[in-house]
């Protein structure tokens, strides 16, 4: 379990080098071709520059070239995509055959959600072209554990994926068009149907409450810290995100959790 927890840390903070990419250029609409290069002198990174974490580390976060500090935001993310991966291995372990394909979409949905968190975070957006592709490979992974299982109609992973975003894309859409965009944003709505594919029914439903107790705690402290007042925009895809990650990791336990609470003895 060890080596696997290691591989799957090391997988996860390369792939979080690459997200920092995206970060970075996707809401500016930079393209995503080109070499890395420093923010501050515009030196070309080498291949040295660019290890995951270690090159942070050894370079004491700054520009080899030009001794500038480099964003610690990029250090965060390499190792927080890592921790992510690792948890998403011990979960599933030991791993059989069919659930290496749910493990690499655990992966697939926790590169996204940190996608969708840092941008929401820092430019209030949910990007058009995040959330397709989001939908379309996770489509596509969703059929492919529905064939690995037999399961193309009766339980079927694909068919409950659909209903569960389809539903979830109705509630959020008619809260935007209720208060007209005053409680939520379109981005939300776009996102929800990600959601829906990512944490299907009926752990969906911790998903959604979690997001809306953790966005309600936090905005409750940013206004009594007079951070933010009640008219405020505060970035609810970023709470979607950390809810759908707990919720992919522990869904079925809280869900468990709950119904053992109220002396319910189905479990999920």
């Amino acid at each position: 379990m060890i080596i696997g927890l290691v591989l799957s840390f090391i997988f996860g903070s390369i792939i979080g080098s690459f997200l920092n990419v995206l970060i970075l250029r996707l809401p500016v609409e930079k393209t995503l071709n080109g070499r890395s290069h420093c923010m501050q002198c515009k030196h070309q990174l080498n291949a040295l520059d660019l290890v995951p974490i270690l090159s942070f580390v050894f370079l004491r976060g700054k520009c080899r070239y030009c001794k500038k500090p480099f964003s610690h935001r990029y250090f965060y993310i390499e190792v927080i995509t890592g921790l992510l991966f690792a948890l998403c291995f011990a979960k599933l372990f030991p791993i059989n055959s069919l659930e290496y394909l749910i493990l690499l979409k655990s992966f697939f949905i926790s590169a996204v959600l940190m996608v969708v968190f840092m941008i929401d975070y820092e430019h209030f957006l949910i990007l058009d072209k995040v959330v397709i592709f989001a939908s379309v490979v996770l489509i596509l992974f969703n059929l492919a554990i529905d064939i690995a299982l037999h399961s193309l109609w009766f339980n079927s992973l694909t068919l409950n994926g659909l209903l569960a975003a389809l539903g979830l894309f109705l509630f959020f859409g008619g809260l935007y068009y209720i208060s007209k965009g005053r409680w939520i944003g379109f981005g939300d709505v776009k996102f929800s149907f990600v959601l829906g594919l990512a944490t299907v029914f009926p752990i969906i439903v911790i998903n959604i409450l979690l997001a809306f107790m953790i966005g309600s705690v936090v905005g409750l402290v940013l206004m009594a810290s007079k951070t933010k007042k009640l008219q405020s925009e505060i970035p609810f895809g970023t709470f979607l995100a950390i809810s759908c990650m707990i919720t992919v990791l522990y869904g079925s336990e809280l869900i468990n959790w709950y119904l053992r609470l109220i002396g319910v003895r189905i479990y999920v």
